[in-house]
């Protein structure tokens, strides 16, 4: 690979890697305010009567939110994984850079 080839190449690559940062920032934000809601909620059902019909619509809030939690694990391990295999890339790149100025500049 060319030196200009592996400049680009890595310029993509650490967009890309910033992108996915960026991304999982997001989720862990999200995740954050999952489980303030989460807690509202279980402090709200504690004081009601278990036999009150709101109690039922707290707990379904409270199903959807461990699913939209559990979706944003999943999505940030997707973007974890991704991101690992963006920086073994970068290193990669890293590399063919060093060799073609090695290359290019020896007299």
């Amino acid at each position: 690979m060319g030196l200009i080839m592996a400049t680009y190449k890595k310029m993509y690559l650490t967009a890309y890697k910033y992108s996915l940062e960026s991304k999982i920032q997001w989720i862990a934000t999200a995740k954050l305010e999952l489980c303030a809601s989460s807690d509202e909620i279980s402090a709200l059902g504690n004081d009601l009567d278990p036999e009150n019909p709101a109690v039922k619509q707290l707990q379904d809030r409270m199903r959807r939110l461990d699913t939209l939690e559990k979706q944003l694990d999943t999505q940030m391990q997707d973007y974890q994984t991704r991101l690992k295999m963006v920086e073994a890339e970068l290193q990669s790149c890293d590399g063919a850079i060093d060799s073609a100025i090695n290359t290019s500049f020896k007299y």
